[in-house]
């Protein structure tokens, strides 16, 4: 049976995508967090007359509601900040590992923009595992860098460093039937914060 490896939109790459170019996005993106000002109140001038009005109470500022989280989205990842961010990527790749495990076509459910393609491949695979009958003995992939790059158009990235782990894939009785190669390999991972916190946008291999 042939089965494409864990990279969405390539069937293999040659050992290490080598990452060229990036050194001048290497600065960590700007602070997310909002930073919300108050208006300054006009003062008036005092009027000739002794009788003063007393100051209006101040506006009640509005309040946004809650992000409405993804079921099972660790602590760490619900904060609106790099590190959030980070730690959101990097529960992404274990749903990928569930996902192929269990195997489980809802691992990623509330994780990804329609828009990704990557998260599209991802839940495809698991439920063409669910179909046959298979799964993976083990994690299929390893995240073992991440680094922020500069955003754009309001998204955050990351140089995302990823090994596809040499698995075997099997079948219901244990018996193997393919096996998947090591691969290192280099994506940007694209993130922006939403209604329900951070939602992948995209998963894109780096090109050497």
């Amino acid at each position: 049976m042939s089965r494409q490896t864990f990279l969405p939109y390539a069937a293999g790459l040659a050992l290490a995508v080598t990452l060229t170019g990036c050194a001048a996005e290497s600065a960590a993106p700007e602070p997310m967090t909002p930073v919300r000002t108050t208006p300054v109140p006009t003062v008036s001038a005092p009027s000739s007359s002794v009788a003063t009005s007393a100051p209006a109470a101040p506006a009640a500022s509005p309040t946004s509601a809650a992000p409405d989280f993804p079921e099972g989205l660790p602590a760490a990842a619900k904060k609106h900040t790099n590190e959030g961010a980070r730690v959101f990527i990097a529960h992404v790749i274990d749903q990928v590992n569930a996902a192929w495990t269990a195997p489980d076509s809802t691992a990623l459910d509330g994780l990804c923009d329609e828009s990704a393609g990557a998260c599209s491949f991802w839940v495809d695979e698991a439920q063409k595992l669910v179909r046959e009958g298979q799964r993976y003995e083990g994690d299929p992939v390893s995240l073992t860098k991440l680094d922020p790059i500069s955003p754009t158009a309001g998204k955050t990235r990351f140089i995302t460093h990823i090994v596809q782990e040499r698995r075997d894939i099997v079948d219901a009785r244990g018996v193997r039937v393919k096996t998947d190669p090591h691969i290192e390999a280099v994506f940007i991972s694209t993130v922006s914060w939403t209604s329900t916190g951070w939602t992948l946008f995209g998963f894109d291999v780096v090109s050497g």
